[in-house]
């Protein structure tokens, strides 16, 4: 799910899209129901745009084809009008879709204010089940003990790498499948010495949220509050200013992903959903792998589980329309290939054994035993604050026109006006 040109997911989670379907017609909107009971139609709200709502409509596509019951309506929106859009009508169980796609940080927060419900009724004796989906990915839609969100797919924050440039400044680096902070800076002078940067920050918030965790910081305090203002967030910062003041570092306002592509950068983290814009590469020899890891003990790699979650309706839903989104929920867990071509990274434990996906490169995240057990899936309520201010004054933190420190008092008050603490 990308959220970034996007974000605030997990990446999210998030997805963001433009429009597929006028949302403002049709006879669900309309009327204040979630669908026509009798239309045999599934209405999908989603934030997914470019190449992830391509692929995702492509996908519902192919399952339209087989006629089912109820087919699936998919509509698509800006990610700030998908967010004004749900919450208006989650507050008034008025318009809801049957289902939304929500970024698994964000499904806390409806639930805390009272606008979903929970899936287990309908899933109770089904093949929607645990066993059925890469654990992490079902685990971010469990909360206190019932199901409030099914998982789609997963986006993941990795590393792209040029192995050419990388066995040139750091010979062997790939060898573990990682690439360490400590292997970037060796990489540093003799890039720089070339005309080559080392490394980028294309998405500040996401490199940010792996290597805080990576140095050991926690989204909570002891009191369970979310908390940014401490050590960890300075010294995440820090390196990424060394690394910038250094000339290693692709400049703000520069392109780094065209820079990567024309061989001008050798570790660039970025996300699975850039699958399709790498597979464009011919010059030199790329790989994907792990996001950057500060310890190799303490391996986190963040990823995000959009959810497939049910909004409170003023008109109950019939127990038709139930198992029908069931059927489509089913269906969903071996049929993601085409979501995956973008980048996605499948929930269902069943397309682990599709070929085509296999021989993907985003597969290693649930063929590799440290991929599943390593993947961390944010889910707690409020970070999204924290995320977006990051993002907004990253730069300004790393250019030094902000001193890093007291920006994280100023957004340490900012969380904790939003959260009401």
């Amino acid at each position: 799910m990308k959220a970034k040109k996007l974000l605030g997911m997990i990446l999210i989670a998030a997805v963001s899209a433009s429009m597929v379907t006028g949302c403002g017609a049709g006879k669900s909107e309309s009327t204040g129901k979630a669908a026509n009971e009798d239309s045999g139609e599934i209405l999908l709200w989603s934030s997914a745009t470019g190449p992830d709502g391509e692929a995702i409509k492509a996908t519902i596509d192919k399952y339209n084809a087989t006629n089912p019951a109820f087919t699936v309506k998919f509509v698509s929106m800006e990610a700030a009008t998908f967010n004004t859009k749900l919450t208006t009508a989650g507050k008034s169980g008025k318009g809801v879709p049957d289902i939304a796609l929500v970024a698994s940080e964000s499904l806390p927060t409806y639930l805390s204010q009272g606008m979903v419900e929970s899936w287990d009724g309908a899933i109770e004796g089904t093949e929607v089940k645990s066993e059925n989906y890469i654990s992490g990915a079902w685990e971010a839609g469990t909360i206190d003990g019932s199901q409030w969100g099914i998982p789609a797919t997963m986006g993941s924050w990795v590393m792209y790498v040029n192995k050419d440039l990388a066995e040139k400044y750091v010979p062997g680096c790939l060898d573990d499948g990682f690439i360490t902070y400590e292997e970037m800076e060796q990489a540093g002078e003799a890039a720089k010495a070339d005309g080559i940067y080392t490394t980028a920050t294309t998405w500040s918030m996401q490199n940010f949220m792996n290597i805080y965790q990576q140095m050991g910081g926690s989204w909570v305090d002891a009191d369970g509050k979310v908390s940014v203002n401490n050590e960890y967030s300075v010294n995440a910062v820090n390196e990424y200013k060394m690394l910038n003041d250094k000339g290693w570092l692709v400049p703000q306002g520069e392109d780094a992903g065209k820079l990567f592509l024309n061989g001008k950068v050798v570790f660039l983290p970025e996300g699975t959903w850039m699958l399709s814009t790498m597979q464009t590469i011919t010059d030199f020899e790329w790989v994907e792998t792990f996001t950057p890891q500060w310890d190799l003990n303490n391996i986190v790699q963040c990823a995000g589980a959009d959810q497939f979650t049910m909004f409170k309706s003023a008109e109950q839903r019939s127990e038709k329309k139930l198992a029908g989104i069931v059927d489509f929920l089913v269906w969903l867990q071996g049929n993601q290939l085409e979501w995956c071509e973008s980048g996605a990274i499948p929930s269902g434990i069943a397309m682990s054994n599709n070929e085509v996906f296999l021989s993907l490169p985003q597969s290693f995240l649930i063929t590799s035993e440290t991929g599943r057990d390593k993947v961390r899936i944010n889910t707690t309520e409020g970070t999204n604050h924290v995320f977006s201010e990051v993002d907004a004054r990253m730069w300004d933190m790393i250019s030094g026109t902000a001193d890093i420190e007291s920006t994280f008092e100023e957004i340490q008050k900012i969380v904790n006006e939003k959260m009401g603490y």
